[in-house]
């Protein structure tokens, strides 16, 4: 198997997870109980993404536009505060130069923000690296949908079989899977590691730096 490109999700892959995205969760809902949006199912578990899905056919069109705007306002604050507080993972940097030195092409698809994104591309120097770099704003599907992914490899040029998809996350794995690329699972973030498992990624990492051993052997 002939691997083309690496993907990789943002936080707490490349970077440590700092986003308190259970407070972006609580205060999203409890802005729908204020718009007496029914909120019985929803939970701090779910992503926003994920409640937005839910809570969708309950609104009118501009009822609903309205409140998308307002939800991602709230976590975009979130999200530059994080941007401004995380640091690199530990072997983040010598990971992307071994896979650079490879030959092979990187892309990140995270479901941040492009203001987030980008604070913590240039602090870090991540755009000498990154081929492509698909944003929440840059997919009509974020994780754990298959979308983001697929227009990474859209752009890039590639089929599916030719990239391999590094996440923390559960729903990195589920939209990796949709996505048909290979699912990596790295233990360094939101999900632990029974929940990763559970998913059923392709390959378990312990860390970055066994990234380009897991490249070299799927190629042999």
């Amino acid at each position: 198997m002939n691997i083309k490109a690496v993907i990789f999700d943002l936080d707490g892959t490349v970077v440590k997870f700092a986003l308190d995205f259970v407070r972006a969760r609580k205060e999203a809902i409890a802005e729908m109980g204020r718009r007496d949006i029914d909120v019985k199912d929803l939970s701090e578990s779910l992503s926003l993404y994920s409640m937005l899905k839910i809570v969708k056919g309950r609104l009118d069109a501009e009822a609903f536009s309205n409140l998308e705007k307002f939800l991602w306002d709230i976590l975009e604050k979130i999200e530059l505060r994080a941007a401004d507080e995380t640091d690199l993972q530990p072997d983040a940097l010598q990971t992307l130069i071994s896979i650079k030195n490879l030959g092979l092409r990187m892309a990140i698809v995270t479901n941040n923000g492009r203001k987030a994104t980008n604070m913590v591309a240039k602090k870090f120097g991540l755009n000498d690296f990154f081929d492509v770099v698909v944003t929440r704003e840059g997919a009509k599907e974020l994780k754990p949908d298959g979308g983001s992914i697929e227009r990474a490899l859209e752009i890039l040029g590639i089929n599916s079989s030719e990239a391999i998809y590094v996440g923390d996350g559960v729903i990195d794995i589920l939209a990796a899977e949709k996505a048909k690329v290979i699912s990596v699972a790295i233990p360094t973030g939101v999900s632990r590691i029974d929940d990763l498992v559970k998913a059923k990624p392709d390959y378990v990492i312990g860390s970055l730096k066994d990234i380009k051993r897991l490249i070299e052997s799927i190629g042999q």
